[in-house]
């Protein structure tokens, strides 16, 4: 009998599936996402609510609750762009508050990201590392399972910088 080279996965509903290596990668780029930007809490769930990650203070918050909330949340907020003709894909919400800012970001069809931030964090900065991060989670995710220690998923200052530069870049060249 062969010994598979397979990774053993973890199913969530609706189909997705993570493995070892891309739970461990999902924890490194959230990981690096709150220390950078830096976070104060980010939740990262299954587009149904189901929870896969969570990082940071979470205070009195229930996780199960806020991620279920957040899927919600999303999909109304998709639904609504649809009805009005401005549903896109990568869709962001933001509200600020008094105190903290939340971003609520699809990534793929599959999850969704929720991030909250000190009111005094620039949202600009914010932006960039969710939009960053989103990309990242979305290649780790469509990866197969044998091939996400390959990817090579650049979360250096170096690509900070790069992705800052091409935004102010796009604000004077469109």
């Amino acid at each position: 009998m062969e010994k598979s080279n397979s990774e053993p996965s973890i199913e969530m509903p609706r189909g997705l599936q993570l493995s070892p290596s891309q739970e461990k990668l999902i924890q490194r780029i959230l990981d690096r996402v709150l220390v950078t930007c830096p976070a104060q809490f980010i939740l990262l769930a299954e587009i149904s609510g189901q929870l896969i990650s969570v990082h940071g203070e979470k205070g009195n918050t229930d996780p199960g609750a806020l991620g279920a909330l957040v899927a919600g949340d999303l999909s109304a907020s998709q639904e609504m762009a649809r009805i009005t003709g401005q549903y896109q894909h990568a869709q962001l919400i933001l509200r600020e508050g008094s105190d903290t800012t939340t971003f609520i970001s699809e990534v793929g069809e599959k999850m969704v990201l929720y991030m909250r931030i000190n009111k005094e964090e620039p949202l600009g900065w914010a932006r960039l590392m969710i939009l960053q991060a989103c990309h990242a989670l979305l290649e780790v995710i469509s990866a197969p399972a044998q091939d996400v220690e390959k990817l090579e998923l650049d979360l250096s200052e170096e690509q900070l910088n790069t992705l800052i530069e091409d935004g102010l870049d796009s604000i004077w060249h469109d």
